[in-house]
């Protein structure tokens, strides 16, 4: 077993950036999913808003619309000047500025609507928008009071009750809009670090072995040929194996148990599996045109990137064009995605047709990848 040997002699020059991948990758999901499953917990709550308000109004309006912003925004005195107020909206001390004349409530209940209150804000912001809306909704509400014959005192007491009452928010979870667990998080990003493992580590050591001088030795020594290859495809099976088990310990130790022990949790350690093969022969491919270890650095990065960016690691189908969709079912990780969102859904094995469905069509990509190496093998070694 000599060739086997030499192989993980070679593979262990670049424990050191195994180790950086594991560790970046395992920075990476833990801050994904645990920023993505506060956002579910989190998914409604209200904005308080900073407003520096000015109220001159001697009629009750003016005072109860006062009240009403408090209740949810922090109410500032407006810095005196115009350069200090422009400093302190720039620093974002102040999302908005509000001035309540003196004859505000006496127009407003003569009918008078339009142009009453003055604003300032910053050009485009959202919070502006925010504080309008809620200062149109409070104005709205009155008027409805006043036009239905009530005086401005009750018109404001209603509005005041009826401004209290909160509705229950309720998220519905759509096909493009699930509330996933953080397995679905861990198992999602595998594709990049697969691929770049892969091709780092299987690359370099086909690379070495592909050695002009290195491989007219081995050709002149006893071993037979078949035997020297069957050991470097153990060596590379060993590989794969070590990768998808570290990776697998991983999620059983940072994964929900009750997850990891389900149906989900099997059928995403098979997704992963499936994919580490697809990611071997990737690497096989690539390893057939890396001429030296800068080349494999590259070839690594262009096939990890493009996998996560156009397979929707990184960025959601969803929110691709269709034409980039559709150049998507043409790179293994998009189908490993889709495996990945379909276990989120599944109730059990039998219901997961389109899941097997994705299995197949990546170990499709993988004989691909493979026969494709090994025909630009024999052409290589013809010439």
């Amino acid at each position: 077993m000599q060739i086997f040997k030499a192989f993980f002699k070679i593979t262990r020059k670049n424990m050191v950036s195994y180790i950086i991948f594991v560790l970046i990758y395992l920075g990476i999901t833990m801050v994904v999913s645990n920023t993505m499953l506060q956002q579910m917990e989190q998914a409604f709550s209200k904005t308080s808003l900073n407003i520096g308000l000015e109220n001159q109004d001697d009629g009750p309006l003016g005072d109860a619309l006062s009240r009403y912003l408090g209740d949810n925004n922090q109410l500032k005195e407006v810095p005196e000047g115009k350069k200090a107020l422009q400093d302190a909206m720039y620093y974002q001390e102040i999302d908005y500025v509000l001035n309540i004349p003196r004859d505000f409530t006496e127009k407003f209940a003569a009918g008078e609507r339009e142009g009453l209150l003055k604003g300032i804000n910053v050009p485009g912001s959202v919070s502006a928008s925010l504080v309008q809306n809620e200062i149109e909704g409070f104005l709205k509400t009155v008027s409805m009071y006043l036009e239905t014959g009530f005086e401005i005192d009750r018109a404001l007491e209603l509005a005041a009750t009826d401004l209290k009452q909160e509705a229950n928010v309720t998220f519905l979870a759509g096909d493009g809009e699930q509330a996933f667990e953080g397995g679905y998080y861990f198992f999602n990003y595998l594709p990049y670090v697969f691929t770049c493992m892969m091709i780092l580590g299987i690359g370099f050591v086909l690379r070495t072995f592909g050695n002009k001088d290195l491989s007219a030795r081995n050709k002149c020594s006893a071993m037979p040929f078949l035997k020297q290859n069957a050991q470097i495809i153990l060596g590379c099976l060993v590989f794969m194996t070590a990768v998808y088990l570290v990776f697998m310990v991983m999620a059983y130790v940072f994964v929900e148990r009750d997850y990891m022990f389900s149906i989900k949790g099997v059928l995403s350690v098979i997704n992963a599996l499936v994919f580490s093969i697809c990611a071997l022969s990737v690497a096989w491919f690539v390893a057939q045109f890396a001429k030296s270890v800068v080349a494999l650095n590259a070839f690594s990065n262009l096939f990890g990137l493009s996998f996560c960016f156009l397979g929707g690691v990184f960025i959601p189908a969803d929110m691709m064009s269709e034409g980039t969709r559709q150049v998507a079912k043409f790179i293994p990780s998009y189908w490993y995605v889709i495996a990945n969102r379909e276990i989120q859904k599944t109730a059990g094995f039998a219901s997961a047709g389109r899941i097997y469905q994705s299995y197949l069509i990546v170990l499709m990509f993988a004989a691909a990848f493979f026969v494709i190496g090994l025909f630009i093998k024999r052409m290589k070694l013809r010439t």
